[in-house]
């Protein structure tokens, strides 16, 4: 998978290790833990929060005030969901000795970790319509009653995302890791 990639190295490393070794077959128990992984995954999205139990920054006011379909802002809620496109793309995968969750969307990574984007000075043609009762101008599509193609430049500029983490474990997720571990071995009846 390409993306944002998490590992799990630390306290539970030992504990899953124990359970695996024992498990006749390693693979069924990885396939169990990636499943949960992937739902505890969709939660964070649900409830807008990273594996550690911080909130995601809220969406600037622009954002929040964008139209996202014919008179409807986009407002403050379903941050990273509006399209589900991201959400959607989540998928598994395991074998006998690893579980992941991850995702191909190109722009993942940066919404994981948060950065800088660089958006290029451009020129394009823009069709602006005066609005009645004012001297400002909106954009309408090109062919609207009393709209006037224009030259249009757009600067360069920098678009900072904020970090909104959602993969990765939050200390429920190691414990219900080594529950399915040890729930695994006792339908199995290892010692």
């Amino acid at each position: 998978m390409t993306g944002a990639s998490i590992t799990l190295d630390d306290t539970a490393t030992e504990g899953l290790a124990y359970y695996v070794d024992r498990a006749t077959h390693p693979g069924q128990l990885m396939g169990s833990i990636a499943a949960y992984l992937l739902s505890s995954t969709q939660r964070r999205f649900e409830r807008e929060e990273g594996p550690d139990g911080q909130k995601w920054k809220p969406l600037s006011k622009r954002t929040a005030n964008r139209q996202i379909r014919r008179g409807h802002k986009r407002g403050t809620a379903n941050i990273l969901r509006v399209s589900t496109r991201l959400y959607r793309s989540l998928v598994t995968q395991s074998d006998a000795t690893s579980a992941e969750v991850g995702t191909n969307v190109a722009y993942a990574a940066v919404h994981q970790f948060g950065g800088k984007i660089q958006i290029y000075g451009r020129s394009q043609r823009a069709t602006l319509k005066k609005i009645r009762g004012s001297n400002r101008s909106r954009f309408v599509k090109t062919g609207t009653k009393g709209g006037t193609v224009r030259n249009v430049t757009i600067g360069e500029h920098v678009i900072t995302m904020p970090a909104r983490p959602y993969l990765g474990f939050s200390d429920e997720d190691r414990k219900m890791i080594l529950q399915l571990g040890e729930d695994y071995l006792l339908q199995e009846g290892a010692p």
